[in-house]
């Protein structure tokens, strides 16, 4: 790594379009199956970044944990759908559904490309950060990156669509 590479310089990716494609037809079919209505929503792989810590009287951790979603919107109703899946796409979890009404508050981060929800009441507020990759070299370039963390996508021709939808969906 370069001295250059320290600010912000990345390093271009040659993109295994095949490998790409087939995580999103797979992702696809996940969602169908998994959520109502399904193949209305348009799709794009989004992930987490969970960071723990503790202190101890000399010692203090850190810890990183990643989770990958397959995030479906639809832009008549502004319906916002999390299907958190391990990334070799074989494990799926719940279905979280998010419209305007239920969310009390959106953001978006352009410095580091973190989007922001809050929800819950106002005794228990709950928040989510999330990640939505525009193409491969910005998950690849990230020091942390490994295939068993991140699922291989580039979303190039759907990420400006996804940009559009938040717009609306934080008015």
């Amino acid at each position: 790594m370069g001295l250059f590479n320290l600010f912000g310089g990345k390093e271009t990716v040659e993109l295994d379009k095949v490998k790409s494609d087939e995580n999103k037809n797979h992702m696809r079919e996940i969602f169908d199956k998994q959520v109502d209505n399904g193949s209305e929503y348009k799709i794009v792989y989004a992930y987490s970044e969970d960071i723990g810590g503790a202190n101890f009287a000399v010692l203090r951790t850190v810890s990183y944990k990643y989770r990958s979603f397959i995030l479906g919107y639809k832009e008549d109703d502004l319906s916002l759908v999390f299907l958190e899946v391990s990334p070799d796409l074989n494990q799926v979890g719940e279905a979280l559904l998010y419209k305007p009404q239920d969310v009390k508050k959106t953001n978006f981060t352009k410095m580091v490309g973190a989007y922001y929800l809050q929800y819950g009441s106002s005794f228990k507020k709950e928040f989510f950060n999330f990640f939505v990759p525009e193409t491969i070299d910005d998950i690849v370039n990230h020091d942390w990156y490994d295939e068993d963390t991140f699922i291989y996508i580039d979303q190039r021709e759907v990420h400006d669509s996804w940009v559009d939808f938040w717009n609306k969906f934080c008015k």
